[in-house]
C-alpha cells in the first residue's frame, strides 16, 4: 500500500497516502539533469500539464519509497504487467494477458503462475525489456540489503525463472491468492527494473538511478529540482506510441491553501487528490472542474502499541467513543469523505455490512477511563500514578485537514478528561524508513492520522499480521491479534472468494473489537482539473494515472 496526501500507500499499495500528505522542501536546488523551462504564467502550455501535491518524493526508485506521490510516477515513467483502469480491471502491459486458472495461466495447484511477455517495449535508454528485468527486480525486492518497505506477496515466492526472454515462471512457496495483483504489479508496489544500470550494486539504497531513474513508461523523467518540481518528457520510443502530452511539471507545494491559489491564478492545471476542506473554494474556480470518484482510500488514526497508555484497550475504545465520525466528514470535507469503520471499501465484494460502530458515545468513553484507573483530577485532567493523560496526534505539515481533525479531536478529547496536544512533520520524516528514523515506522508516535490507499484485492495483512512490524512490512502500530492472524493467512491460502469473504468478515470484526486503529473516513476522491485537460479517467486503485498516454492539454 501507499501513503497518502490527504490521504499514504501500502503494499495494498496503501500507498502511504498521508491522509492530505504535506510537502517536504529539502534545502537546496540540486538539478539532476538540464533544466527544462517550468510554465509559471497563468492560462497554461498546449501539450504540457502541471500539477501540484504538498508532497515531495522521498526517493524516485518505486522499490524505496511507499509515498502515493510516487505511485503517480511510477505510472508516468515506469511499467508493471498490469495497469488497473477506471473500472478496476486489468489492462495488460508488459504482460500480455492476465493469468487465470481458465487459460493454464495459473496451475491447478495455484503454485505456478505463467506470464507471456510483450515483445518492443525498450527501457528509455534504447535497451529492450525483457524477462531478465523481471527475475532481476524480485531478487533486488528480496535482497535484504535493500531498504525495500514492503516484500508482501514476494516473500510468498520460492522461485522466478525466465525460459526465454519474454516468458516468466513464478514458482510459489504456498498459495497466495492475490499474487496477480502484487508480482510487478501497483498493489505489491514494485513495478519492472532495469538490470543493465543497476544489476552492477550491491545495494541500491545509495545510487544515481533514485534521482534520476531510467524507466521504460509513457514519460522520462528529465529533472528533480529538490523543493520545487519534477519534470517529464514524453518518451517517443513508448511502446504504445509517443504520448499526447509533451511535458508533465509536478511541483511540490507547502500547503494545500497554497496549492488552491496557484489553480485560482491558473499557474498549474491539475490537482490530483485534493483537500476536501478546500471543497468549498475550489468548485467555484472558473475554468476548472471538480471531480468526485470513489478511490480504495482510507483515513484513519493509529494507536502506537510501543506507547504503554495506548496499549490499553480501554482507553483506546475510550477515543473512539469520544469522537463523531459522521460530524468530522461532514464539517471537515463537505461530505466528500465519508464516515467509515472499516478499511476495506464499502463497494469491495469483501466489506463486511454487519460492523458495530462505536463513537459519540461520551458517557461510554468516561465509563471505560474510570475502569482504566484513569480519575478526574481538579483540573479536569484525568490522573493515573501521578500521571496526567496528555497524548500527542502526528500527522504531515502543511495538511490543513489533519490539523482541523486535530482541533476537533482535542475539544472532543478534553470533555472526557484527556489532553491532545498536536505535532506535525514534513513527509519523508514521517514515513521514513525504519532504518532512516522515520516517525511511524520507528514507532516514534503515540496517535498518528494518515491515509492507506489499497489494492484492488481486499488483502491488508501487511498492516495488520504479526510478521509486518518494520521493517517487515507496515504494521507500524506494532499490534499483534493471534484470532487476526490466523484469519489473514486462511484468506491468503485460497482463491476461493466465499471462504476469502468469511475469513475477512472475521478480519474486520476484530479490528473494530480491538481498535488498534480508528477508522476515520472512506476518502473519496477529489479531482480538480482545468477544463483544457482532457481523457482523465480516474480509478479507485492506487493511482488514477494508469492512462497518461492518452490524457491531452488544449
Amino acid at each position: 500500500m501507499k501513503r497518502t496526501t490527504p490521504s499514504r500507500w501500502s503494499d495494498r499499495i496503501r500507498v502511504a497516502l498521508a491522509v492530505a500528505i504535506a510537502a517536504t522542501t529539502i534545502a537546496g536546488c540540486t538539478k539532476v539533469s538540464q533544466s527544462t523551462t517550468t510554465p509559471r504564467g497563468g492560462g497554461g502550455v498546449p501539450g504540457v500539464l502541471r500539477y501540484a501535491d504538498i508532497s515531495e518524493p522521498d526517493s524516485l526508485n518505486p522499490l524505496l519509497s511507499t509515498q502515493i506521490v510516487t505511485a503517480d510516477l511510477e505510472y508516468l515513467a515506469f511499467t508493471f504487467f498490469f495497469n488497473v483502469d477506471d473500472k478496476q480491471n486489468f489492462v495488460p502491459e508488459a504482460a500480455l494477458e492476465v493469468p487465470t486458472l481458465a487459460n493454464g495461466g495459473v496451475s491447478k495447484d495455484g503454485l505456478t503462475i505463467t506470464y507471456h511477455m510483450r515483445h518492443g517495449i525498450k527501457w528509455q535508454d534504447g535497451q529492450p525489456l525483457t524477462a531478465k528485468d523481471v527475475v532481476f527486480t524480485f531478487h533486488a525486492i528480496m535482497n535484504p540489503a535493500n531498504n525495500v518497505q514492503v516484500r508482501t506477496g514476494y516473500d510468498q515466492i520460492a522461485l522466478v525463472d525466465a525460459p526465454d526472454d519474454y516468458t516468466v515462471v513464478v514458482h510459489m512457496k504456498r498459495v497466495f491468492s492475490p499474487i496477480i495483483a502484487y508480482f510487478m504489479g501497483q498493489q505489491g508496489q514494485e513495478p519492472i527494473l532495469p538490470a543493465h544500470i543497476l544489476a552492477q550494486y550491491p545495494n541500491i539504497n545509495q545510487v544515481p538511478f533514485n534521482s534520476l531513474p531510467v524507466g521504460s513508461g509513457p514519460f522520462k523523467i528529465t529533472e528533480w529540482q529538490h523543493g520545487d518540481h519534477i519534470t517529464l518528457i514524453a518518451n517517443p520510443g513508448y511502446w504504445r506510441g509517443p504520448p499526447k502530452l509533451s511535458q508533465i511539471v509536478f511541483r511540490f507545494v507547502a500547503s494545500t491553501t497554497t496549492i488552491r491559489v496557484l489553480l485560482q491564478t491558473h499557474e498549474i492545471d491539475a490537482w490530483f487528490r485534493a483537500d476536501p476542506n478546500e471543497y468549498e473554494q475550489l468548485v467555484k474556480i472558473p475554468g476548472y472542474k471538480a471531480i468526485i470518484s470513489d478511490q480504495n482510500v482510507f483515513g484513519h488514526i493509529d494507536f502506537n502499541f510501543k506507547d504503554p497508555i495506548l496499549a490499553d484497550l480501554r482507553v483506546r475504545k475510550a477515543i473512539e467513543y469520544a469522537l463523531d465520525r459522521k460530524a468530522m466528514a461532514h464539517d471537515l470535507t463537505y461530505d466528500v469523505y465519508q464516515a467509515a469503520n472499516s478499511d476495506i471499501a464499502p463497494y469491495s465484494w469483501a466489506f463486511p455490512h454487519d460492523l458495530p460502530v462505536y463513537d459519540n458515545n461520551p458517557a461510554a468513553a468516561r465509563a471505560l477511563l474510570d475502569e482504566a484507573g484513569w480519575k478526574v483530577g481538579p483540573d479536569g485532567v484525568r490522573e493515573k500514578n501521578g500521571e496526567k493523560l496528555e497524548l500527542q496526534f502526528s500527522y504531515i505539515s502543511g495538511n490543513v485537514l489533519g490539523s482541523k481533525i486535530g482541533s476537533v479531536a482535542a475539544a472532543r478529547l478534553r470533555d472526557i478528561g484527556i489532553i491532545l496536544n498536536q505535532k506535525v512533520y514534513p513527509a519523508p520524516l514521517y514515513f521514513g524508513s525504519q532504518q532512516a528514523g522515520g516517525i511511524l515506522n520507528s514507532g516514534k508516535y503515540q496517535l498518528g492520522y494518515f491515509g492507506w490507499v489499497s489494492g484492488v484485492d481486499p488483502d491488508n495483512s501487511s498492516l495488520y499480521a504479526c510478521d509486518q512490524f518494520p521493517p517487515a512490512g507496515q504494521n507500524n502500530m506494532f499490534w499483534c491479534d493471534k484470532k487476526l492472524d490466523d484469519a489473514e493467512k486462511a484468506a491468503l491460502a485460497t482463491f476461493d472468494q466465499g471462504q476469502r469473504t468469511a475469513q475477512y468478515s472475521i478480519i474486520e470484526h476484530e479490528l473494530v473489537e480491538q481498535v488498534p486503529t480508528i477508522f476515520a473516513f472512506h476518502d473519496r476522491r477529489l479531482d480538480v482539473i482545468t477544463d483544457r485537460f482532457h481523457n482523465y479517467l480516474p480509478s479507485p486503485a492506487t493511482s488514477s494515472f494508469w492512462n497518461s498516454w492518452e490524457w491531452v492539454m488544449d
